[in-house]
Parts: structure tokens; C-alpha cells; sequence
């Protein structure tokens, strides 16, 4: 069975849309009955939804029994879905591209009350099982000899009943090669246009027909053809007229003659072939007494015989000349003409000739029962070729229901006497009886069967006129309801009835037009609507239709499929915090549209909630919704309570609906403000007096554990201790400002009450606690450095044209110094190099410098620390400058120049460093205060130091960078560290405080190396080595 389905299904995929479950399913036509299409069980993925036991209690069948079981059926407990029948693609869809089958089948359970609808949708594939067929095996075609080359014969395509474009016509070929004719199959949108094109002349006398053959091929892997044959037969020019054996005829004709005798044969012949050799015969219009000779005679046009059309009466002609035309159906058609004379032979006394002739309106024969009275229903002719009183005659009709007229010279009429209805009676017997006036007299009778035809003159007639029917809600479709059935007193069409729903019933009913079956076509649902009236129709066949109308009182049985809804998906309550257990929080409220006890609803916590101690739930539930405290509540324990109760209806099976509750605790102020700031331990703040009006001096750090609002919105303010008020309090931030300047003369404490209190107007709640501010005289450093930034536009100032003039200076030194060094040079005997004097380098410093060059004066720098946050520290410090002389001067005048010049370098090295000197403000450390060190007057940053300035302005005012100064020197000569007055001195960051509030000191810097002998002024760490000089602050 495995192979049967790997090798028949192609592809099955299964998808859930919403709650709609829908599988798809591939197989190929013309599968025996019983093929395996697929499980249904196991392509619905029913298994995840459900347990095992669920899913094996599972019945499967078709949901509309009308659809897909003449072609298809389902295992009722396996869910397999087999063929019924062997399926023909074209028969079931035509030439549609795509076929498919579409049903509902469910799966349901009666054990665990399941019930699942799977749409199935089976596509069926087309296989190459059709050869290409034309409509007719063989074509004949005709084509005159005077054809023009070029001339076209049209061919029907063939068909093929395979639907997909894989399996259909893909070309035609002509297969004759000996033949005047060329083929051409042309491409078109919805086929091929076929066509026979004349390419030589033809002539009828040397050939007249030809045969070809032509076949489609379709595009199957294994290609089926179709073969058509085309007879062409060359058609004759119409050049010869029809020839009688003789142009005049005689012939006699006794008057008793009976109609349909034949009076004579004529025959005409004509040399040419098809048409143009087909004779026919006809009386010539032109010819005098036409329409007598038409009244008496016929002639048959294909075989030219003459026969007799009506009895020939005593007033008839005894001669007629009859002139008879014979054409051939060439165009133009050809004709030639013969007379016939006719003589008539007079004979005895006859009886009177009676006909009835009915004159309905329909092809039955029948009158209408609708008729009314004195409609004409038939003609009587009555016909004696006798004379005299011989051919007087009278005439009467048998019956009541009808009545004879007479008409002047035209016979009898037959008219409605009464009225006729066919339920009654359907037919009468109409007799009329004719004698004549003769000796003795003669009599003719005639009866002729008139049949009654049904009108639809009834209506259908239910048998009851209200059927009271009910269905349980949440049916499936298809569910059967009732039966109706109606009768029609009519015949025929009149009386077949068939059973439709009013428009406004057919988007919930279903019925079946024969049988009056009435199914359901709707999910009806007692909550929407408990009954309905529907109109059910009973409409007959006939022409107009009649209708009969009945009622179908529908009512819905309920059943336990809605759940409790609660009045809102979130309750939100809210109650005061400290009023005691059994305290009406509030009521919870759900309705049931279901009815009796599927609608009554009682109120529990959720199992999630059931069993939670008081201390986390303080809250219980009445089966009425009421919800009441168990205990006491505290908003600052807990301010919200969120939980989950469930709406239990009595139906079977109960079904429940959980609801989020949601109770808000409500503040009283009962909470005083916290002071986290100042604390006991921490009261003391410093500043300086000399502080500008509206310097913050440190701030009060409060909270209220009660809800944010008044109850917790904290107010500030200064109780005690602000007498000569220097300070200043914001109401609402807490910061503490100086408000104005106070002179002192030693350091001053002043001790504050901070009052905070909440801004609750009926019933505040406030705090208190002490601090010290402490208003301190500045240190001598401080002092200088607070000069120093008033001054700092001086000093930059002075700076800048130092640093020039210095520039200059060196340059000039060094000049002067070349110059000498060039003239000691020229009187020097020997190349030896008076090396430079200085302290040879330790074994763990760099390498001596190379002096075996031109020696040359040098300046040498070392360049300043990093900067760190907040901070500009930088020194300018050059070496003494050296100057060689040579072995032609004495050691004294080499000593002399030595030392003068190593004093002009101490002294241009010492204005250069007093010029850049600076002094910082010094702080008093206090272990005690929160904000030590914070608090500081200080520089304004814009000035300089030789040591350190430490700016206490935001970042937006620290200066840019004012990029590299260098002064280069003659990398060749010897370079000497020397230590001064600043080396190995560490400085008080004054930004960056411990937790346990000391001052970090910055470390000395370790040394480094530069191969270049340049003085940075620069924010940048430039140093690449740190193991030759020693670095200066």
C-alpha cells in the first residue's frame, strides 16, 4: 500500500488559517476505484491539538453527503479517502486548467466531545490518455475548375480532450506531397488556424478529386497523433441546360379521380455534373390560370411528377394547359421548358367529401381547457362534385360542448359552446354529419378526437400549510431539519413541482428541489436568535409558473456553548489603607447567553489564587461576586493587588471565564519626610567667604514613602540658625545657596535646621536636622591662585610675549655662540673634540649621546604630564646651554666662558619659570561633611602655573587645545639630566573624591626617553619611553 502512495500522491500539504483546517491532495485521472488519495487522520496534524485517545476515538465521514461521495470515500475510522469511481479529468472539469474537488469532511468524537471540519481540496492531474480527434475522420471539400491559384479551403482543427497545455495540440502536418495544394497550420490564442491553399491550376476533366492527409501531433512524452482526411472534389462550370424528351405532353384525367393521383412523369436531363446537373421542376409563374392549376395540381420538384392536389369538382375546368419549368442549380442557373395538356373525363353522382380539419395552436393538436366560447377550434370542408340537387348539402354536428357555423361558400366552422376544463374531462369526440339533396339522398359522416390540453390554471397545494421543525444549536451542515411536499391538480410540466426557499432563506437553509428535504445551510446559535420563520415555495413547471407558499417555524434548542462573560475584561477597585478586615472592596458581574442552568453563574478565585495565605491575598470572594478584606492593608506594604477570579456557569460541562481584578491600595498620609542628607554622622559643609553671591553650597536629599502627590511632594525650608541670612534654601529642590557675601575673620560655623515637611494641607507631616556650614578664610596658595584668575588675561598676555622675546634670545645666544665656536675652531691645531662634561649615565639609563660630530649649544626640555580631567598642568624647564672651546685657549678662559654661560641659561631658565608661576587655594579637609572638597572658591582656569591648576568650571569652559610649542636644538650634541627645585613633587586633585573623602594624589611621573630635544605645551601625553630622563611637573 506504501509504493501505491509514493507513487500516486504528489504532493500533499496541510495548513491551518485561523481555526480552518485545510488539506490538499494531488492524484492522476483514471485511477482504479479504490485508490488510496490520502489519510486525512494524519495530514490534519488533529494529533496536536488533542490527546491520543481523542484522536483514535475519531470518526471521519462527509459533511454534505451530496458532495464528493459519488467520486470519492473516507474510512470511517481511519481517516483514509479513497477513490469511488474511476475519475475522468475531462468529463469532471473540462478544459480548466486546474481541476479540483473541494468537500468538507468531519472528524468527529462522541466519547470526548470533539468535532473538527477539514476542507479538502483533491486536484486532479491530467495524463496524455486522449488522441488528438478532428470532428469528422474524413472531409469533403469541394473546388470549382475556374479556381485562382491562391484560392484557400478552411479545415476544423482537431480536439483533444486532454485539458493541460503539456497534453494538448502542439503542431499539424500535411503528410500528401503529390498534390496542387500547400498546407498551413497558423499559431493562434486559443488554437490553430487551418488552411488548404491552391497552388496550381486544376481542371476537372483530367482529375476530378483529390485526397489528402493531414495529422496533429500533441505534446505528451509519448506523443498521440490524429489523422483527418480531406476528399477535394473539383467542381463543373454550369454550361449545359436541362433537356425534356419532348416539349409538349397530352394527357386525360377522370374528374373522380382521388388526390395524390399522378397524372404524368416528366423527366429532364443535363450533361453537367453536381449541381449544375441536379434538375428541378416547377409549375411557371407566369403562365395563365397559375393559381387554379396550383389549386388542382402539385408538381414533386426533385422527381417532376404531377399528381392530383384536390378533388376535382363539378365546377372544374375540362382542360388545362399547364406550362413546366426545368432549372439546374448552377449559378446562373440554366432552365428549359415543356407544356403538358390535361383534359378532364366527367363522371356519376358522388357522395359528399366531409374533412375536419382541428385548428389548434400547438403541435398536439389540442385545444386549450382556456379557450372561451365561440373560440373557432376546426374547419369543416365539404366537397360534391355532383350537380343539381345532388350537390346540395347539409351538415350538423354530435356534441354539446360545441356548435357548427356556417361560412358563405367556405364549408362549416366548429366553435365552443361551453366552457371546457380538463380536469374534467381531456378529449371530446367531435362528429359531423353531411348529406346531400340526391334521390336518393347520400350522407357522409366524419369524427375527429379533440384533445383537451392542460393549462396551468392550478397552483401547488402544501399539505400543511406550517411545519414546526427544531434543530439543535451549533449543527453542522447539512444536519437534516424537516421534509415538505405539495401536489398540483395540472399534468405534465404543469404538475412537476419543484421546492425552493424564499431569497431570504437560502443563507441558512438548504433544500432539495425534488425530494422538499430541508437541511441546514447555517450554523444557528440560540443566543443570536431562538426560532425563525421561513418561507417555503412550491413553484411548478409551467408556463407562466404558479407558486404555493408554506411556513417552517424553526426553533433552536440551546445548548452549554457560551462561556461567562465578564462586564469588563480588567475589574480596577480601589480602597483605603488601615479600615479594617471585611471591608467591601466591590462586586464582580457576568452574563451567560445561554438559558436555565447553562446561564447561572456563581464566582470563585482562580485555582492559582485559591489557596494563597492572607498575607499575600487579604482578599476573599462571595460566590456572588462580592469581594471583601481579610485583614488590614497597607499602601506602603503593598499598593496594588492583582489576581484572578473565574465565572463558573451550571451547564454540563461547566464552562468557565477568568477575569484580571485589580485593587489600588489608597494612601492616607501617614508617612513623615526621610532626611538622607545631612545625616547625623555627616552635618558639616565648607566654603569660602569669599564665594560669589549665588555659589550652591550643597543640597538636601529628603523622600516620603507615601504616594506620589501631596503626600509625598517634600517642601524645604530653613527653621533656625539663618538669622543674619546669608543663606538661602530652594523650597522645592532642597539646594542651599550663599545669598549674600558676610566678612570674617577667622573660620565661622553657622548651624542650621533644615525643615522638611510634605505638602498634605489637612493633615502635613515634617522633619527636621541640623547642619554646619562653615565659612573658611583662604590659604595662602588659594590666596595666589585666586589673584592669579583675575588676572589671567594678563598673564596669558605676558606669557605670549615671553615666550617670544625668549625665542629671540635663544636664537641670538645660539648665534652668538656659533660664531665663537666657528672662531675657536680656525685656531685649534689638531681634530680632537673637547667632549662635554656631565655625569655619566647609569647602567640602567639610555646610551651616551654621539659627540663624535660637530659639537653645538643646545636647549633641552622635558616635556609636561599628561592632562587629566579637569586640569592644566604643565612646566617649562631648559637645560644650561654649554659651550666648547678649544685646546688653543687656556683652561681658566675656557672655565670662565663655561660658568658665564651656564649662568645666562640658570637666569633666562629661572624668568622663565617666575613668569609662569602660579598658587592654588588651599581646602581644609573635613572627614565629617558629605560635600567636602566639593565646595571651593578657586581659579578661573583662564590663567597658569608652574605647578598645577586645578579649574572647578564645567567642561564647556575648559580651554582648547592651544597645540605643540617646540624649540629644537642640534640633536648632535650631549644632552645632561639635571634635577631642580620641582622635581618628585605631587599635587592634591581636588575633582576627584574616595568614598572615605580624602584627596587622591596624583603619582609622580616615571621617566622616559625622547629621541628629540623639544619643549611641549601640549594636553597630550607625547611620550613613547619612560626609562632614560627623569619628567618635571
Amino acid at each position: 500500500m506504501a509504493a501505491v502512495v509514493s507513487m500516486y500522491l504528489f504532493l500533499m500539504a496541510v495548513f491551518t488559517v485561523s481555526c480552518e483546517i485545510i488539506v490538499n491532495l494531488n492524484i492522476r485521472e483514471e485511477k482504479p476505484v479504490s485508490t488510496l488519495v490520502g489519510n486525512i487522520a494524519s495530514l490534519s496534524n488533529l494529533t496536536r491539538k488533542m490527546t491520543p485517545e481523542a484522536f483514535q476515538s475519531l470518526r471521519y465521514s462527509f459533511l454534505d453527503q451530496t458532495k464528493g461521495d459519488d467520486l470519492f470515500r473516507v474510512d470511517n475510522e481511519a481517516g483514509d479517502l479513497f477513490t469511488n469511481a474511476v475519475i475522468d479529468r475531462e468529463n469532471e472539469c473540462g478544459f480548466n486548467q486546474e481541476c479540483v474537488f473541494q468537500f468538507d469532511i468531519a472528524a468527529h468524537s462522541s466519547i470526548h466531545s470533539r468535532f473538527e471540519i477539514i476542507s479538502v481540496r483533491v486536484t486532479l492531474l491530467d495524463i496524455n490518455d486522449h488522441t488528438p480527434i478532428f470532428p469528422s475522420s474524413v472531409v469533403n471539400k469541394s473546388l470549382s475548375e475556374s479556381a485562382v491559384i491562391g484560392s484557400t479551403i478552411q479545415v476544423d482543427e482537431a480536439s483533444d480532450l486532454d485539458s493541460s497545455a503539456l497534453n494538448g495540440i502542439k503542431s499539424y502536418s500535411m503528410l500528401t506531397t503529390d498534390s496542387p495544394f500547400l498546407f498551413n497550420a497558423s499559431k493562434v490564442s486559443d488554437g490553430f488556424t487551418l488552411q488548404l491553399k491552391l497552388n496550381s491550376a486544376i481542371n476537372r476533366e483530367k482529375k476530378d478529386n483529390y485526397e489528402l492527409k493531414i495529422i496533429a501531433v500533441d505534446g505528451g512524452s509519448t506523443p498521440r497523433t490524429g489523422t483527418l482526411t480531406i476528399k477535394i472534389e473539383v467542381t463543373d462550370e454550369n454550361d449545359n441546360a436541362p433537356q425534356f424528351e419532348r416539349q409538349v405532353f397530352d394527357v386525360s384525367l377522370r374528374e373522380d379521380r382521388d388526390v395524390g393521383f399522378q397524372v404524368i412523369q416528366l423527366s429532364a436531363t443535363d450533361a453537367d455534373i453536381g449541381q449544375n446537373g441536379q434538375i428541378t421542376y416547377k409549375f411557371n409563374p407566369r403562365q395563365s390560370f397559375i393559381a387554379e392549376i396550383s389549386q388542382y395540381f402539385a408538381i414533386n420538384e426533385t422527381t417532376g411528377k404531377i399528381n392530383l392536389k384536390n378533388k376535382l369538382s363539378q365546377n372544374t375546368r375540362k382542360n388545362y394547359n399547364i406550362t413546366v419549368d426545368a432549372s439546374d442549380l448552377g449559378q446562373p442557373p440554366k432552365v428549359s421548358q415543356c407544356v403538358v395538356r390535361v383534359s378532364i373525363i366527367d363522371v356519376g353522382n358522388n357522395r359528399p367529401l366531409v374533412r375536419i380539419t382541428l385548428l389548434s395552436t400547438g403541435n398536439t393538436g389540442a385545444v386549450s381547457e382556456s379557450s372561451s366560447v365561440g373560440t373557432v377550434i376546426a374547419h369543416v370542408t365539404v366537397e360534391d362534385t355532383d350537380s343539381g340537387s345532388n350537390g346540395i348539402v347539409t351538415c350538423k354536428i354530435l356534441s354539446e360542448e360545441f356548435q357548427l357555423q356556417t361560412v358563405l361558400n367556405k364549408g362549416y366552422i366548429v366553435v365552443i359552446n361551453k366552457s371546457l376544463d380538463r380536469e374534467i374531462s381531456d378529449k371530446y369526440n367531435l362528429t359531423v354529419e353531411c348529406i346531400d339533396q340526391g334521390n336518393p339522398p347520400l350522407s357522409t359522416s366524419s369524427t375527429l378526437v379533440v384533445p383537451i390540453s392542460d393549462e396551468n390554471d392550478n397552483a401547488p397545494e402544501f399539505y400543511k400549510n406550517i411545519y414546526q421543525a427544531s434543530i439543535r444549536e451549533n449543527n453542522a451542515f447539512g444536519d437534516g431539519i424537516t421534509q415538505v411536499l405539495a401536489r398540483d391538480q395540472d399534468v405534465g410540466k404543469n404538475a412537476e413541482i419543484k421546492y425552493i426557499l424564499s431569497p431570504e432563506s437560502k443563507e441558512k437553509l438548504a433544500i432539495n428541489e425534488e425530494t422538499g428535504v430541508i437541511t441546514a445551510n447555517f450554523r444557528f446559535d440560540r443566543e443570536n436568535m431562538s426560532s425563525y420563520f421561513f418561507h417555503i415555495l412550491a413553484v411548478d413547471k409551467g408556463s407562466p409558473s404558479m407558486t404555493g407558499t408554506a411556513t417552517i417555524h424553526l426553533t433552536v434548542v440551546d445548548a452549554n456553548d457560551n462561556k461567562p462573560t465578564f462586564s469588563v475584561p480588567v475589574f480596577q477597585f480601589f480602597v483605603m489603607e488601615n479600615m479594617g478586615p471585611q471591608l467591601k472592596v466591590g462586586s464582580l458581574s457576568a452574563t451567560d447567553l445561554d438559558e436555565g442552568d447553562n446561564q447561572k453563574i456563581l464566582f470563585d478565585f482562580h485555582p492559582n489564587f485559591k489557596n494563597l495565605p492572607s498575607s499575600q491575598l487579604p482578599f476573599e470572594v462571595l460566590p456572588s461576586g462580592i469581594i471583601s478584606t481579610k485583614r488590614d492593608l497597607d499602601r506602603e506594604d503593598r499598593s496594588k493587588y492583582s489576581f484572578d477570579l473565574v465565572a463558573v456557569d451550571q451547564g454540563t460541562p461547566r464552562l468557565t471565564s477568568t477575569s484580571r481584578v485589580i485593587v489600588y491600595v489608597a494612601d492616607q498620609n501617614d508617612n513623615k519626610p526621610f532626611i538622607t542628607f545631612p545625616l547625623f554622622s555627616n552635618q558639616t559643609v565648607t566654603v569660602s567667604y569669599q564665594a560669589n553671591v549665588g555659589t550652591v553650597i550643597t543640597q538636601i536629599r529628603a523622600y516620603d514613602l507615601d504616594e506620589t502627590g501631596p503626600n509625598s511632594q517634600l517642601r524645604y525650608s530653613i527653621s533656625a540658625g539663618n538669622e543674619k541670612d546669608i543663606f538661602s534654601i530652594g523650597e522645592t529642590s532642597g539646594t542651599i545657596y550663599l545669598k549674600r557675601t558676610y566678612e570674617i575673620t577667622e573660620n565661622t560655623p553657622f548651624k542650621l535646621r533644615i525643615n522638611v515637611s510634605d505638602m498634605n494641607v489637612s493633615h502635613m507631616k515634617s522633619s527636621f536636622r541640623d547642619m554646619t556650614i562653615v565659612l573658611t578664610l583662604p590659604t595662602a596658595s588659594s590666596q595666589a591662585l585666586e589673584d592669579g584668575g583675575t588676572k589671567n588675561i594678563i598673564i596669558t598676555i605676558a606669557v605670549v610675549a615671553l615666550t617670544i622675546i625668549l625665542s629671540a634670545v635663544i636664537i641670538t645666544v645660539i648665534i652668538i655662540l656659533r660664531r665663537n665656536d666657528q672662531k675657536l675652531l680656525k685656531s685649534k691645531r689638531s681634530d680632537d673634540i673637547v667632549k662635554t662634561m656631565y655625569d655619566p649615565a647609569t647602567p640602567g639609563d639610555c646610551s651616551s649621546p654621539n659627540l663624535e660630530k660637530n659639537p653645538s649649544d643646545m636647549v633641552s626640555s622635558i616635556v609636561d604630564t599628561p592632562r587629566k580631567k579637569k586640569e592644566v598642568s604643565f612646566t617649562f624647564e631648559m637645560e644650561n646651554m654649554q659651550l666648547f672651546q678649544g685646546s688653543q685657549r687656556s683652561q681658566e678662559q675656557r672655565d670662565e666662558i663655561s660658568n658665564s654661560r651656564q649662568n645666562n641659561m640658570k637666569a633666562l631658565n629661572s624668568s622663565l619659570l617666575n613668569n609662569l608661576g602660579g598658587s592654588h587655594n588651599q581646602h581644609h579637609p573635613d572627614n565629617m561633611s558629605d560635600s567636602s572638597g566639593e565646595i571651593t572658591a578657586s581659579d578661573s582656569g583662564r590663567g597658569g602655573s608652574d605647578l598645577d591648576l586645578s579649574l572647578h568650571l564645567p567642561k564647556s569652559d575648559e580651554r582648547q587645545n592651544r597645540g605643540d610649542f617646540k624649540l629644537r636644538m642640534n640633536p648632535n650634541q650631549g644632552t645632561r639630566p639635571y634635577g631642580n627645585q620641582y622635581e618628585n613633587i605631587n599635587y592634591v586633585n581636588t575633582h576627584h573624591t574616595k568614598n572615605n573623602n580624602q584627596r587622591e594624589a596624583i603619582p609622580a611621573r616615571p621617566p622616559r626617553c625622547r629621541s628629540d630635544n623639544k619643549v611641549y605645551l601640549s594636553e597630550e601625553d607625547t611620550s613613547s619611553k619612560t626609562d632614560c630622563f627623569p619628567s618635571y611637573v
